[in-house]
């Protein structure tokens, strides 16, 4: 259980897709993507002059290891980062293939004892959880503190907005760094991150040390994407590189354990909530691997009409939108979830959404379906319903068969229900739950 919560009073449920022991005698690749493994990198090969480098990710003693090596003769890249070359210095990292929404993220690490980064982190769609950034041995003042170097005590954590209207260098939205009565290098310990749809709360061997709500942020409040997570080490020249004599170092990973609350949606939260997953995944996979491209689908013809948007929400920061004006020239226009992410049992069922409707909205229904095998879900009836506020629409329906393969929610908003006159209608937090006896 979590060592925030070891009788488990918040019903946690391990999420063994993000979760590792490293107890084997190598890597579960299967689990996790090697940065520069192949050739293959994700985002960035490092922050220059550091570069990493597959060979400095290893598994031992029940620990993952990444080390930090002086290589002068690596083959570093020719790219520049940062306005620096990449050089003298090889280093290490991981990243999760499978991402995940909410929950309780918790590792026992000790950081690398040189002026090298130790850090556990989670990227999303232009996003980014910093659970720590620690760093053993700086070889500056820390330019955060007004004197002394801390930061070899330092637990800091951060979030960064990576929306491409956000001016460079005003990205770091929220960063706090509490001291320790330890350096970070000395020993193993406990750090865990809870993350919430309204709040993060960080811990240290158990113990609650600081907490930041999404009101405080407001719109600052960016991380309502999946996130998938990483470990790697870094040089941060601001607190001095490391010299030859200073490596290697080995940032060492006991476990990672990612626990999220049970829900009885039998829809993907993230798919449904249009919050996500998109692709982030720079390297080629095999489709039924990568878990970053999947969202929703609007054919050309009915992109006009559906569409993601930031405008207005229930929860998170995005719904599904659909717009018209009494014209259109297709018989219908849909929104498709992806393939596959309908999981559904045999027998009776209920649907769930948030809808939003505009004050003068003339649509007449609108129509759910799921896909595999085809079932057309009782239409929702609009004309009734208020306007503008969020309320939220039960449909029961009832199967006969489990979902194919290929099953897929959809909504489909027919021509003959569009009259003349414009509409405007928000969609979101839909789910589907079972409603039999047990």
């Amino acid at each position: 259980m979590p060592h925030s919560d070891p009788s488990n009073t918040g019903g946690w449920v391990l999420n063994d897709s993000v979760s590792d022991e490293f107890d084997g005698e190598e890597l579960d690749t299967n689990k996790w993507f090697v940065q520069g493994r192949d050739d293959g990198y994700h985002k960035w090969k490092g922050r220059a002059p550091s570069q990493f480098a597959p060979h400095n990710v290893t598994v031992a003693d029940g620990h993952l290891v990444l080390t930090s090596r002086w290589e002068p003769d690596y083959a570093f890249s020719k790219e520049e980062f940062g306005g620096r070359n990449y050089e003298n210095i090889t280093t290490a990292g991981i990243i999760s293939e499978a991402s995940f929404l909410y929950g309780y993220m918790e590792t026992r690490s000790k950081a690398g004892d040189a002026a090298m980064t130790s850090s556990f982190w989670a990227l999303g769609y232009q996003s980014e959880l910093d659970m720590f950034e620690q760093m053993g041995r700086p070889r500056k003042a820390d330019p955060n503190t007004s004197g002394g170097n801390k930061f070899e005590k330092a637990y800091m954590f951060s979030i960064h907005d990576w929306r491409p209207e956000i001016i460079k260098g005003e990205n770091k939205i929220f960063t706090h760094t509490h001291q320790l009565p330890y350096r970070v290098a000395d020993d193993f310990h406990v750090y865990g991150c809870e993350w919430d749809p309204e709040f993060l709360k960080f811990y240290v061997d158990g113990k609650l040390v600081y907490t930041r709500t999404r009101k405080e942020l407001d719109d600052a409040w960016v991380i309502t994407n999946p996130l998938e997570i990483w470990f790697d080490s870094e040089t941060f020249p601001w607190f001095g590189l490391p010299t030859e004599e200073d490596l290697p170092a080995e940032f060492k990973i006991d476990y990672v354990r990612v626990w999220q609350k049970p829900d009885s949606n039998l829809l993907d939260r993230a798919f449904h909530g249009f919050e996500g997953p998109i692709l982030l995944r720079d390297v080629p996979l095999p489709e039924d691997k990568n878990q970053h491209h999947k969202f929703w689908y609007m054919p050309d013809h009915s992109k006009p009409h559906f569409s993601i948007s930031t405008e207005k929400y229930f929860s998170g920061r995005k719904s599904l939108k659909f717009t018209h004006d009494g014209k259109t020239s297709v018989p219908e226009v849909s929104a498709m979830a992806p393939n596959g992410t309908s999981k559904l049992g045999a027998g009776p069922h209920v649907i769930s959404l948030k809808l939003w409707l505009d004050r003068n909205c003339t649509l007449k229904q609108l129509h759910p379906i799921l896909d595999e095998p085809w079932l057309q879900i009782k239409p929702i009836n609009l004309t009734s319903l208020p306007r503008m506020q969020w309320i939220t629409v039960e449909v029961p329906f009832s199967r006969d068969g489990p979902s194919g393969k290929k099953d897929r929610l959809r909504f489909t908003a027919k021509a003959a229900d569009m009259p003349e006159g414009k509409s405007t209608i928000y969609i979101d937090d839909v789910a589907i739950r079972s409603s039999s006896a047990d």
